[in-house]
């Protein structure tokens, strides 16, 4: 949790962890390692070894066991706050990985106000930002953002920053961030999915501004990854980002539902909330509506029981505007950007045209996409009907 390793102090097994989850490679012997370093004296003694041990497990899927370990080191290691600050760091991850948003909230919270050690404060920010997104209060996390001075260009700040971007409808900054996020993990050596899916996130704001082809590349990027290291949940995500990434038609709906048993599998809830949503979407794109609304109901659903509030109101807004008699429901603006992307105009010259922000363009172009179950503006362009006034259906 402390970050890619940058030299080693002694050549222990928490490094082999650390070095194992950066290059995404041979998660069984990663975890094997992280085992032998939390029974080891010497790794239980150091701040560091604990968290790449306890973190490779986390990514490794490995849930119960990181829990068990974190919760055995409060109790014989709460003498040392640097180690006890890892092992609730710990246990707020494994609390993010199965949905329990309240208790991860919980110990940030804790952590954000108490927490001093070594490569905490970038984690416990980029969690609490990614937690306000989900509760449906992005203002809030971008209120968290400013003033970190020298940790402003940590990867996982540049990740913060994108989710709010995305959150509040700019996914140009946000495929922006995601990207330079991106660069700065590969250079320091991290590449595995499971540490950060910045490929996935940034697929989806790709697919927001119009970027299919980028996007198509990023997925699967992600899923070359993911299938190196083999956990489930970064399996299932990148799985998802294939299948969103794709044009209606053709594998998208056996990918989205290989992608949810491999989620439900990981007990990832918060991303099967997400996905079940995506695919919600994507199968009324394909005018199976009765299905779409099942899917949206089991969106919802998880998506209320982990408190995930912006989830809850998109499966809402989705399903008020996919039913079949009526078809999904754009604004008077975003049918007039639509209309003017059909009429070949790209966001900037829509932009001038309607005298509107750049991102406010892409902004409605996001939520078209959203309610029409459409992957990016190549789609847009060949539907054969969209919901515009004064169009025949």
């Amino acid at each position: 949790m402390n970050g890619p390793p940058t030299g080693r102090d002694h050549d222990c097994a928490a490094a082999v962890a650390a070095d194992l989850v950066a290059a995404g490679e041979r998660w069984t012997d990663a975890v094997e390692a992280a085992e032998l370093a939390l029974a080891s004296p010497a790794c239980r003694e150091s701040a560091r070894c604990v968290s790449h041990a306890l973190g490779a497990l986390v990514c490794a899927g490995e849930l119960v066991a990181a829990d068990a370990h974190s919760l055995a080191l409060l109790e014989t290691r709460a003498a040392d706050p640097a180690v006890a600050e890892h092992a609730l760091l710990a246990r707020a991850w494994v609390a993010r990985r199965t949905g329990d948003l309240a208790r991860c909230g919980g110990l940030l919270t804790w952590l954000r106000h108490h927490g001093g050690a070594d490569g905490i404060r970038p984690v416990v920010l980029l969690w609490t930002v990614e937690d306000l997104v989900a509760g449906g209060e992005p203002d809030r996390a971008e209120a968290v953002l400013p003033g970190h001075g020298a940790d402003a260009g940590h990867p996982l700040l540049l990740a913060a920053t994108a989710e709010v971007a995305m959150a509040l409808g700019r996914p140009r900054d946000a495929l922006a961030g995601h990207l330079a996020c991106g660069r700065a993990l590969t250079a320091a050596g991290v590449v595995n999915p499971a540490v950060l899916p910045w490929r996935y996130r940034a697929a989806h704001a790709a697919l927001a501004c119009g970027d299919n082809d980028d996007a198509a590349h990023l997925a699967a990027q992600e899923h070359a990854a993911a299938l190196r290291w083999g956990e489930p949940r970064a399996l299932g995500l990148s799985l998802s980002a294939v299948a969103g990434a794709s044009p209606p038609g053709g594998d998208d709906l056996g990918a989205y539902e290989r992608s949810i048993r491999l989620l439900e599998l990981a007990h990832a809830r918060r991303e099967l909330a997400e996905v079940l949503c995506d695919y919600g979407d994507r199968l009324a794109a394909h005018g199976k509506q009765v299905a779409a609304r099942e899917i949206r109901a089991r969106a919802r659903a998880t998506a209320l029981d982990i408190g995930a509030a912006a989830l809850v109101r998109r499966a809402d807004e989705s399903d008020s505007t996919g039913a079949p008699d009526a078809g999904p429901v754009l604004t008077p603006a975003e049918a007039e950007v639509v209309r003017l992307v059909r009429g070949g105009l790209g966001n900037r010259e829509i932009a001038a045209r309607l005298a509107m922000a750049t991102r406010t363009v892409e902004l409605h172009l996001t939520r078209v996409y959203r309610k029409l179950g459409l992957s990016g503006r190549r789609d847009l362009r060949g539907t054969r009907w969209v919901p515009v006034p004064g169009e025949p259906r």
